[in-house]
């Protein structure tokens, strides 16, 4: 039988990661399986092989992320890039990409060396700025003004096609995957994560008439900020990278060739999974009751 590989990737500030990730770890130990964890968490631990989220190549049977929603963000691009499999364990809230609760790691491990899961493909963003860098998003992408008091102007086309102009706190645009994150809480539609498509949502405009607009997955979205010298505009990926410039700039986005494969080991229901989520804000916001 072929030795199976896993990478086990951890948020050190979510409590209890580190305890869970290492019993996960020596289960798959046990089972015969090699494990690499990063390289903070192997330190911690002193399991396995230490290693880098960036050395994990395709030979890999999965990425194991401890974590929140954001964890399992910072490792999708090189998940994506890899075509490696990626498993979400519940270490918060509960997330919408997150699939296994840490009180069923026994149950996890042995499903997971079983096969008895299915792999569900998600559409990924491809961002290019004009200074030439490019990354994966499976989220969004965000132009803001970022530390500037003032507002700023961003230029949204669809193509060649002006879809609008906004003079506020800049533009969103997010996969349909996203449309649950940032994209919400701007005011933009949530949208069914099977649909493949881009959303381009006005941050906080001063043109009140501006509205979200849902485009299909083969456009290219282009925002063009008409920026300042000496004021610094900001561009967020997944809220992980961040690029601070100033001056005129486009960015591009578009779908990406690469796709993200999730563990799943039931059925997600995405809407039963919005109300669940609904609820947990609403208990948030009134102090947890």
């Amino acid at each position: 039988m072929e030795e199976k590989r896993y990478f086990l990737f951890a948020n050190p500030y979510k409590p209890d990661t580190v305890s869970t990730a290492g019993a996960f770890a020596d289960s798959l130990i046990k089972k015969g399986c090699t494990v690499s964890l990063d390289s903070w968490l192997h330190d911690l631990l002193n399991v396995g092989e230490r290693a880098e989220l960036t050395e994990v190549s395709g030979d890999y049977n999965a990425i194991i992320a401890f974590g929140g929603d954001g964890t399992l963000l910072r490792c999708l691009p090189i998940a994506a890039a890899r075509t490696v499999p990626v498993l979400g364990v519940n270490m918060g809230h509960a997330g919408f990409l997150l699939e296994l609760d840490p009180g069923l790691l026994e149950s996890g491990v042995n499903r997971l060396l079983n096969g008895a899961y299915n792999l569900e493909e998600r559409m990924m963003l491809r961002c290019l700025l004009d200074g030439g860098f490019s990354a994966l998003a499976m989220n969004d992408v965000a132009v803001s003004r970022g530390q500037n008091p003032g507002s700023i102007s961003v230029s949204a086309y669809a193509d060649q096609e002006l879809i609008y102009t906004s003079h506020g706190d800049g533009i969103l645009v997010t996969s349909a995957t996203g449309t649950t994150g940032y994209g919400l809480s701007a005011g933009g539609p949530v949208v069914h994560p099977d649909l493949e498509c881009l959303s381009v949502v006005p941050i906080c405009s001063h043109d009140l008439h501006l509205r979200p607009v849902v485009l299909p997955a083969d456009k290219t979205v282009r925002l063009m900020i008409q920026g300042f010298r000496n004021r610094k505009q900001q561009i967020a990926i997944d809220g992980q990278t961040v690029f601070c410039l100033e001056g005129q700039t486009e960015i591009r986005v578009s779908k990406a060739e690469e796709r993200v494969r999730f563990i799943r080991f039931s059925h997600q229901g995405f809407i039963t999974k919005l109300h669940q989520k609904q609820r947990d804000w609403t208990q948030q916001m009134n102090g947890g009751q």
